[in-house]
């Protein structure tokens, strides 16, 4: 199961790579603290490579003993999970400053995790976040959630469900790829589209949509629609 899985995360980065944004970073030690200039942006040579237009900001990365994170403009960004809890709760607001985002890869293959308190802060579940976290079976979406990027949720066998907030504008490729666990995708968006989410390859999957939505017509062209 787990080289099944392993193989098919495997495909996701190289998909996340080229096909959810032109992300480059450069990791450098700072004062004790990681410091990444990102990129965000890039160009086409004559060669046809592709190379950084500009650098977006420096990252200075704060280790604590769960979390490590960053402060990016006035929010907390969670950059990585080091503890070994099951049941995570994220706090709201770390150094006064409100937890808006929980960043790329940031639990990644944290095996034992099986369930996650996401606070309503949260805006953005990052690249990757939650990528193969095979016990995950419960986490919430908070109702100020807009943006689920590429590969979130991929290899999460052990969700069941979710319900994507209506504030959600963007789900980007291969959120849910290799989640075989799960049986209802509720969409309470009715002009939410569809961007090659991994929904195909689950076969025992019902997105649960308002009837003549974005996701109705989807979904019922993948012969998974069900309404609420």
């Amino acid at each position: 199961m787990k080289k099944t899985i392993f193989a098919s995360l495997l495909l996701t980065a190289a998909v996340c790579f080229s096909g959810c944004g032109s992300k480059v970073e450069k990791i450098s030690e700072v004062s004790g603290n990681t410091s990444e200039a990102v990129t965000t942006s890039e160009e086409t040579t004559e060669a046809g490579s592709y190379a950084p237009l500009a650098t977006v900001r420096e990252r200075n990365i704060v280790s604590a003993e769960e979390f490590d994170y960053e402060i990016v403009d006035g929010g907390a960004v969670i950059t990585s999970y080091k503890g070994k809890d099951s049941y995570v709760d994220i706090p709201s607001d770390i150094e006064g400053a409100p937890v808006t985002e929980i960043g790329f890869y940031a639990f990644e293959a944290k095996y034992d995790l099986i369930s996650v308190t996401l606070p309503e802060s949260v805006t953005v579940i990052g690249e990757g976040a939650f990528a193969d976290c095979q016990s995950l079976e419960s986490i919430n979406l908070p109702s100020g959630l807009k943006e689920i990027q590429c590969g979130a949720f991929a290899g999460c066998i052990g969700l069941t469900e979710l319900t994507i907030p209506v504030g959600v504008t963007r789900i980007e490729q291969q959120a849910f790829t290799a989640c075989t666990g799960m049986r209802a995708l509720t969409i309470l968006d009715p002009e939410l589209g569809y961007d090659n989410w991994g929904l195909e390859e689950l076969p025992d999957i019902t997105v649960f949509a308002p009837e003549g939505s974005a996701a109705a017509g989807w979904a019922g062209a993948m012969g998974k629609y069900a309404v609420y």
